[in-house]
């Protein structure tokens, strides 16, 4: 018997609710959000954590010093930059959380499924050999959707 090391049951209240809150997630935050092809992300300066400090302690500076500043840079599009920073920073650590939650949950469920289905396979295609009442179709069946991986056509020299 196959070992099964993950399960997820969701009530059909509890998928409707995962449901509605991705649909608020979609409603209130995509059409608020930037999406970059990777030639324009290409050419930005990418902030990474150890840029965050560096960028507070800017916003402190800039605030101290705004006399000085103001001809160079617009304060309120900084702080309204800054403040963007936080939230998605937030909104981020919690979705990556979530999403590594459900990709590895996927992983573990799907190679308990590939695995078992393999054996499956692996059961069926002996059955057929002992000539099992309608196991050579299932084979059949089975082989055409099987993921393997193609033989490149070698090409005429």
């Amino acid at each position: 018997m196959q070992e099964n090391n993950y399960e997820l049951e969701l009530s059909s209240e509890e998928e409707t609710q995962v449901n509605d809150a991705v649909k608020v997630l979609e409603a209130v935050l995509l059409p608020k959000l930037a999406v970059l092809s990777a030639n324009e992300k290409q050419d930005m300066l990418i902030m990474g954590d150890k840029s965050v400090a560096f960028v507070d302690k800017a916003a402190e500076v800039a605030r101290q010093e705004q006399g000085l500043l103001q001809t160079f840079i617009d304060q309120a599009a900084f702080d309204k930059d800054v403040k963007a920073i936080d939230q998605l920073r937030s909104l981020n650590f919690k979705l990556t959380q979530l999403t590594a939650g459900i990709n590895d949950s996927y992983a573990i469920a799907g190679s308990e499924a590939y695995r078992t289905s393999l054996m499956i396979y692996s059961l069926m295609k002996n059955a057929a050999k002992m000539n099992h009442p309608g196991a050579k179709e299932k084979v059949s069946e089975m082989a055409a959707r099987f993921p393997r991986k193609r033989k490149k056509k070698e090409e005429e020299v």
